[in-house]
């Protein structure tokens, strides 16, 4: 044992002045009393407790000794070396994916490993600590940081991604942040072997701390819904990762109310296919496990409604050159008379000069007014989606029709004369063309059928539905410029935040589920799809790789010294049991 101030044994001194005042304390004489008369109570209370004062002459003297010890060597601080954290380079690497989220030790994976992480923090000592999150792109959080207190901090505000972890990815980060010091790498995550590591670092010391136990997981690995023979049919694909057979019950809602529900039994290991007939249609669906496995990420699953590649009709007579366009981007094309007769969804192409009686669906309309400007300007654009890699340039246009009067955004024009317009009519998207295409040399033009692609594109987007995102992902978005401010809502309809995409970029939840984006009176869905590699909860066993490795710091002890606070709480102790004995004896 050593002692951090040992100088503080000077005090021992006084522990010698206290033995002293015993030595001197006043001796008194015994004399012979007549009468016992007026000590009758006092021999009373001596005969009741006769204990107290036999051993008051010496208890005071001990507890008083004992107490000064004490208080002493909780001043000197004595301590003793014990085993210290390898390394003077401490590499953490953290997985912050879904899988994490599973339950252990009544809470989860992921708090876990935080506590596991603050263990190792509260041994070290003046080493250097480097935090990496290995999600879907590595992210260093702290870099060779020693402030024990910042590092704390760091590791309580870890949140999980749901995100699928790459790993391989922050173990080779990790080893290139390895320092010319002694480096230890201790990885925290539930799926880490020894070929990941052999691989990736052979020649460091690694400690992995796979958290978790198998707990038979219940994984609904798919769920998809489509229209067939004017119904809505649904499957969903389930499989059970435990060894047993085991009983599951799956429901499929829409907008909180219950449409399907069945019971099947699956044995283990085991996958089972389930067809989910007949379906009213919603703007989205989802299903759901209700079994409780320990791992409820993989337990539900979304799907939208939507026409991924909308048909087109031509509604009445369309200029040719627009039939031939759509037929080259490879639309599937269809004509008809009477677009208010139409029950499937799709886009509208539509030549005339009035758009009150439209259907309501998405529109490609070609104006062709009677009534027409001949055009002297030069064409100038907007930057937007639907000119993306149009050389407009390069167009004739020999003259243009009266636009049509409403609240649109001019994409094309010459002058004071809009040539391409869109907004939204009834609620729907609409592109406007003011001229005839018989009057320009556009069709002729590679820009001509890039130009119906990506109107194509742009009113498909506009039905309602944005996408299949993953956990987070970030992407940019060119939908409705003119409301670019998107509010993001839940399916408890909580707004969980908002952004202007003129300023940044889309951002989706982290949490797997169905989502809405609101903007002006629009509202859009998607859907937050959960990685397929993380609905296998499945944990590796815990190891260390080169166990062996001789480490500068490694080879060193470190000091605890947190004996000192119980010498003086027990110091404490004696001090109050001291006075107690002080306060009855004074009294007998």
């Amino acid at each position: 044992m050593y002692f951090l101030n040992p100088w503080f044994f000077l005090l021992s001194i006084f522990i010698a002045a206290v033995i002293l005042f015993y030595f001197f304390r006043k001796q008194y004489v015994e004399k012979t009393i007549s009468s016992n008369f007026f000590w009758e109570q006092v021999l009373n209370e001596w005969q009741a407790s006769p204990w107290l004062k036999k051993l008051q002459q010496n208890l005071l003297f001990w507890l008083q000794l004992l107490a000064l010890l004490l208080l002493m060597f909780s001043l000197v601080r004595p301590f003793w070396y014990e085993n210290a954290v390898k390394g003077e380079h401490i590499i953490l690497v953290i997985d912050p994916s879904a899988t994490m989220s599973a339950k252990f030790e009544n809470s989860s994976r992921f708090e876990t490993a935080k506590k596991e992480m603050l263990t190792l923090v509260d041994r070290l000592g003046e080493q250097e600590v480097t935090l990496i999150k290995a999600g879907e792109k590595p992210e260093i959080l702290l870099n060779q940081e020693s402030d024990l207190t910042a590092i704390r901090k760091q590791i309580n505000n870890l949140q999980l991604t749901y995100e699928h972890e790459q790993m391989e990815k922050a173990m080779n980060l990790a080893v290139s942040l390895a320092s010319n010091k002694d480096t230890a790498i201790h990885i925290y995550s539930d799926g880490v072997t020894k070929e990941m590591v052999s691989k990736n670092m052979k020649e460091h010391y690694v400690e992995v701390h796979n958290i978790g136990e198998d707990s038979g997981n219940l994984s609904l690995i798919s769920f998809g819904v489509a229209s067939f023979e004017n119904q809505i049919t649904g499957i969903a694909v389930i499989e059970n990762q435990a060894s047993e057979e085991k009983e599951i019950n799956i429901v499929v809602k829409a907008e909180e109310e219950k449409f399907f529900e069945q019971k099947v039994s699956i044995a283990g290991g085991q996958q089972l296919v389930i067809q989910i007939p007949s379906l009213p249609e919603k703007p989205y669906y989802e299903a759901l496990i209700s079994n409780e496995d320990g791992y409820a990420a993989d337990n539900q699953a979304t799907s939208i409604f939507t026409e991924s590649n909308p048909k087109v009709y031509t509604i009445g007579e369309v200029n040719s050159f627009a039939v031939k366009g759509f037929q080259t981007i490879g639309a599937e094309l269809l004509q008809t008379n009477n677009g208010k007769k139409l029950n499937e969804n799709g886009i509208l192409v539509v030549e005339g000069s009035d758009i009150n009686d439209l259907p309501r669906q998405p529109i490609i309309f070609f104006n062709n007014n009677k009534e027409k400007v001949k055009l002297k300007e030069k064409l100038t654009a907007k930057e937007d989606q639907l000119l993306q890699y149009v050389d407009y340039e390069k167009i004739y246009i020999d003259s243009a029709v009266k636009a049509i009067e409403g609240d649109w955004e001019t994409i094309l024009r010459s002058g004071d004369n809009p040539l391409v317009q869109k907004g939204q009519v009834n609620g729907e998207p609409i592109i406007i063309v003011n001229f005839s295409l018989s009057d320009s040399d556009w069709p002729l033009q590679p820009g001509f059928p890039i130009f119906l692609y990506n109107s194509y594109q742009w009113l498909s987007q506009q039905t309602g539905f944005l996408g299949y995102f993953s956990p987070g992902e970030e992407k940019w978005i060119n939908i409705n410029e003119g409301k670019q401010k998107w509010e993001v809502f839940n399916q408890q309809d909580e707004n969980l935040y908002s952004f202007d995409l003129t300023k940044e970029s889309f951002r989706a939840p982290i949490i797997p589920g169905t989502y809405q984006a609101v903007s002006g009176d629009k509202i859009y869905y998607f859907s937050v799809l959960l990685d397929d590699r993380e609905k296998q909860a499945k944990v590796e066993t815990a190891f260390t790789w080169n166990e062996l490795q001789v480490y500068e710091k490694g080879n060193k002890k470190s000091s605890n010294d947190k004996l000192w606070i119980w010498f003086a709480v027990f110091a404490l102790v004696f001090i109050a049991l001291e006075w107690e004995v002080y306060r009855r004896g004074h009294r007998v």
